[in-house]
């Protein structure tokens, strides 16, 4: 792991580099003037974050990373953008981006000295977890809740610092033969296990893009005669590769037989190999995709992160992906367009994803306002109507269950 000590030095020596970079004329002025920017972005934040390099301590360490991981998306996504400036700049925003996610994914959490450590006056104030996991996801956590008859979904968080502001979801759905299908697989233990197998036997594990494969060892140990399916090219990362989890099959143009004949498939290309699989449930008429749509909470946010995240559309009711995956989706934007032209077509009454409150009903007029940034609506150049908040995020009650709620214990 890397000491937030260290960490602090990373921050000031890539401010003062990114700073150094905007002002060097061999590079293009829009490549300068996003370096210029991250330069700033970085070095504000890291000076009142409550680790040992921070001047006036006011953010934690958690929410700090969580800084870190949107700039190195935004420089992610600068890269792919700026289309007209040469290959190598593009490639250094890029690059920077990717290094600065690796030392997310690497850094402690928790201060040696300063007011931020476990000891300090900021954390007694705050207490040692500054949001809590109640805030963040949607309770109960790691338990399966019924959608509808056959659909069911198990609400977690992400591990580390994005835990504390990016809730993560699992789509359950239980196949006419009654085996179950796990839709991007969240952490595993064994009483959310046992929870399932009331409701059928665990047969068959998707991993349905290049995001959310990571939990997949953890439930092949648990279920060693699940099947486990990919997205297209999913088993060519080097990550992927190095990690030592099993990739049975790729998910085609159609559902596998396996899998009987409620369940269509559908896959959303985008540039980098990436590929997003969805999955529509014909009976209960459910869309479950991953990241395709992200539809946060304000009052779930860091009050901090707030206003960069709804600049982004990542905050309800406006539910775009980050500004990086639009990008990315946008490199095979015709083929793209067209997957998700066929989404709006099959006309979900919901719409379930990874990130956020999902779409209980009006499914298809949320889905088409969430996906206005690759399909607008024909005619209309300025997007859908905007899409009320009310109607995102009530959930009726359906065949006698209230979709959302936990299932009651058996036995």
């Amino acid at each position: 792991m890397i000491p937030t000590r260290l960490h602090g030095v990373i921050d000031y020596s890539v401010a003062a580099l990114f700073g150094g970079l905007s002002a060097w004329r061999a590079l293009s002025p829009p490549v300068r003037t996003v370096l210029g920017a991250a330069g700033t972005y970085h070095a504000s934040y890291a000076l009142v974050t409550d680790y040992e390099a921070g001047l006036r301590p006011g953010l934690s360490m958690r929410r700090h990373l969580a800084l870190d991981a949107l700039g190195a998306g935004a420089l992610c996504g600068a890269g792919l953008l700026l289309r007209g400036q040469p290959p190598r700049e593009r490639a250094l925003l890029i690059g920077a981006g990717l290094a600065e996610l690796a030392v997310v994914a690497f850094s402690d959490t928790t201060p040696v000295s300063g007011p931020g450590s476990k000891s300090g006056w900021l954390a007694r104030l705050l207490g040692a977890d500054a949001v809590s996991p109640g805030k963040v996801g949607y309770p109960p956590l790691d338990l399966p809740k019924q959608v509808s008859g056959e659909v069911f979904i198990v609400d977690s968080l992400l591990p580390g610092a994005m835990g504390r502001v990016l809730p993560v979801r699992m789509t359950v759905i239980r196949l006419d033969n009654g085996d179950l299908l796990l839709h991007a697989p969240t952490r595993f233990s064994d009483r959310l296990r046992e929870r399932l197998e009331r409701l059928g036997r665990i047969r068959h594990l998707v991993a349905p893009n290049s995001g959310h494969w990571t939990f997949l060892r953890d439930w092949q140990r648990a279920c060693p005669d699940a099947t486990t399916w990919a997205a297209p090219r999913l088993r060519d990362r080097a990550q992927v590769r190095r990690s030592g989890v099993r990739l049975d099959h790729d998910i085609g143009a159609t559902a596998p037989p396996a899998w009987g004949d409620t369940i269509e498939t559908l896959t959303v290309p985008g540039g980098l190999g990436f590929h997003e699989v969805a999955l529509f449930h014909r009976p209960s008429r459910t869309l479950v995709l991953t990241d395709l749509v992200l539809s946060l909470e304000a009052a779930k946010l860091p009050a901090l992160l707030r206003p960069l995240l709804r600049w982004a559309g990542m905050v309800a009711p406006d539910a775009m992906p980050p500004p990086y995956l639009r990008a990315v989706v946008r490199l095979r934007r015709r083929a793209a367009a067209k997957a998700a032209a066929r989404l709006l077509e099959l006309r979900p009454d919901r719409v379930i994803f990874a990130h956020g409150h999902w779409f209980a009903q009006d499914g298809t007029a949320a889905l088409a306002h969430a996906l206005r940034w690759l399909v607008p609506p024909p005619g209309d150049q300025a997007g859908p109507a905007r899409v009320s908040r009310d109607s995102l995020w009530q959930e009726p009650k359906r065949e006698g269950v209230l979709p959302g709620t936990a299932l009651p214990p058996s036995g």
